[in-house]
């Protein structure tokens, strides 16, 4: 982005619209930017020093007096970036003469001095080594237990798997049969609140559960230093119901619940259940509309007239299909592996099973759950604790809106330092949030990309300062002049 001079020859174009409308534009608007909300993240990131320590983590082998652009503001420039929706290595050549990158970074905004170019991104995220990923895992955890004021009471763990698709001859990716493409198979551990605590790479045709106790070992001999007395929780879907991992958990006094494969055992712990759930939707609502020896034919008949549907209407249709609803919630003690499966597949001992069976038109479906959990009710621990496991979702997608899936280079290392950068983004944004006003928390990571992160700016730079001037037609604009007197921005009243 050139500087606008007024010396230079303006050329002027006009536009005379179907509509009626005519108009006249020029380059003469001085420097402005589209990405004026990243000088709220820099306020953020300078409160609770986020980014700077992460840069320490990162060793430096350049000649210190041949250095322009050190580690930290090649690190703050990708995190931006990421936050600013624009996570490829071509945009660091489009916006390296931005005026609010510049500011952001601590260069003068209409000075000569540019960001990095994409051949400095690709320097930086190739050059890393293990030690370095090593490092930065651990202060991604040391930074975590750090931002609690105050000792937790108890911690919950969320590990969920999320298939990246690559095009290409990546160092460690694999064909993966259920997903049927090319692909790295990534591990996202997160908090109950929705913090990412560590983005892992792995390659594609692993197991869901794969890497899970040793990355736990870790997590919990960390947190447990730091706060001897917590509590942990171990939470996944029906992937990582492996006998191992929970052997480990009850070895090392953390709890646990996640989904379980159903199978004929377990369908006969939950036939009680599932009378119950048939007995209830027949007395409230009669018989199911595609019920008797005719009725999956006529099921199938009407699915097919469902995806014949145009597609804004399907939902609707399936919605419907689900309309009339009973459900059932229980509990029972069961022991898997009884002489088949082998030895990996068998429980060391009998486990708590919650049950849930729901009927609807479409007829009945079961849902288990397996759990350490004592002391609580079927449907306090299905409701309430099992299903807040939702967020876990809500983070890979926020993570797929900042590009975590980009992993386009030829060496693992580079894909996962760019997961590393890009969960940086995603846990800046988190820290922005705690300091939004409430109307603004629910806001979902591609909403703050484009509601916060983008706000048109004019740059203007004087003797003493560099004037922000956002557009005066920015919708948020008393939110965002709460958030800064939250970061102590306002001008205090004399």
């Amino acid at each position: 982005m050139a500087k606008s001079t007024s010396l230079r020859a303006v050329e002027q174009v006009d536009f005379r619209l179907a509509n009626g409308q005519e108009g006249t534009a020029d380059f003469s608007g001085g420097d402005i930017s589209g990405l004026g909300g990243l000088p709220l993240l820099v306020a953020v990131d300078d409160e609770h020093d986020f980014l700077s320590g992460a840069a320490r983590c990162i060793k430096d082998g350049r000649l210190k007096q041949q250095v322009t652009h050190t580690i930290e503001k090649l690190l703050r420039q990708a995190v931006l970036l990421y936050c600013g929706g624009y996570p490829d290595g071509i945009d660091w050549n489009y916006f390296r003469q931005d005026p609010i990158l510049k500011f952001c970074l601590g260069w003068d905004a209409d000075g000569e001095q540019h960001a990095a170019s994409q051949a400095g991104q690709s320097r930086f995220m190739t050059e890393r080594s293990e030690r370095d990923l090593r490092r930065l895992f651990s202060y991604c955890i040391s930074f975590y237990i750090r931002k609690h004021s105050k000792v937790p009471k108890s911690i919950t763990l969320d590990f969920d798997g999320a298939a990246a698709e690559v095009h290409g001859r990546q160092q460690f990716i694999a064909y993966n049969g259920h997903y049927e493409v090319n692909m790295y198979y990534p591990l996202f551990v997160m908090d109950g609140h929705g913090w990412l605590i560590a983005p892992i790479l792995r390659p594609g045709n692993v197991a869901d559960a794969n890497i899970t106790v040793d990355v736990l070992k870790v997590l919990v001999k960390r947190f447990r230093r730091a706060w001897p007395k917590v509590k942990i929780l171990f939470r996944g879907d029906a992937a990582f119901h492996d006998p191992a991992i929970m052997d480990w958990c009850e070895a090392n006094d953390v709890d646990y619940v996640t989904g379980l494969k159903g199978d004929n055992h377990l369908n006969v712990g939950s036939k009680q259940f599932d009378k119950q759930a048939e007995k209830e939707f027949k007395r409230r609502f009669g018989a199911r509309r595609f019920d008797g020896t005719t009725g999956s034919y006529h099921y199938q008949q009407h699915l097919r007239e469902i995806s014949a549907l145009p597609r804004d209407k399907r939902y609707d249709a399936y919605a419907e299909l689900d309309q009339r609803s009973v459900r059932k919630l229980g509990d029972f003690r069961h022991l898997a592996g009884r002489g088949y499966g082998g030895k990996h597949k068998q429980w060391k001992k009998e486990r708590r099973v919650i049950s849930r069976a729901r009927v609807t038109d479409r007829g009945l479906k079961r849902r288990y759950l397996v759990t350490s959990l004592e002391g609580y009710t079927a449907d306090k621990i299905y409701d309430e604790i099992y299903s807040a496991r939702g967020k876990a979702e809500l983070v890979i997608r926020a993570q797929r809106a900042l590009g975590a899936d980009r992993l386009n280079s030829s060496e693992a290392r580079t894909n996962q330092m760019r997961m590393i950068v890009c969960g940086l983004a995603y846990n800046l944004f988190q820290l922005l949030v705690e300091k939004l006003p409430s109307a603004l928390k629910s806001l979902s990571t591609e909403t703050l990309i484009h509601n916060v992160a983008r706000i048109a700016v004019q740059v203007k730079v004087s003797t003493r300062r560099t004037w922000l001037r956002w557009t005066s037609s920015y919708p948020l604009q008393n939110q965002i002049l709460k958030l800064c007197d939250r970061l102590n921005l306002l001008p205090k009243p004399a």
